[in-house]
């Protein structure tokens, strides 16, 4: 439940609050705290790492791939290894993590 507070807001710090998400004054104050808040930025920050595992492991994959395709049949074993090994390593850092 909520509470109700008169709050005095600057024109300029008004014009601000426009330019924040949220149908309603208090939720626009509400995203702007959420916004701010220290473990919010944390999880954000944590995503952010995540999403460059998965690209990092995404390019190694594709680099084994291209070997594969291009036919270099000295690389077929290396590459199926690498794949494998990607998959494994990253599978816990996004999806167990995250869970």
């Amino acid at each position: 439940m909520g509470r109700q507070h008169t709050t005095w807001i600057s024109d300029e710090t008004w014009d601000r609050l426009q330019n924040i998400g949220g149908d309603s004054v208090s939720k626009k104050i509400a995203n702007a705290v959420k916004a701010h808040d220290p473990d919010n930025q944390m999880l954000i920050n944590a995503k952010m790492r995540q999403l460059e595992a998965a690209k990092n492991a995404l390019r190694n994959i594709a680099q084994a791939m291209h070997k594969l395709n291009e036919g270099m049949e000295q690389y077929s074993g290396q590459s199926i290894d690498t794949i494998n090994t990607t998959i494994e390593d990253i599978h816990w850092f996004l999806w167990e993590a995250s869970a």
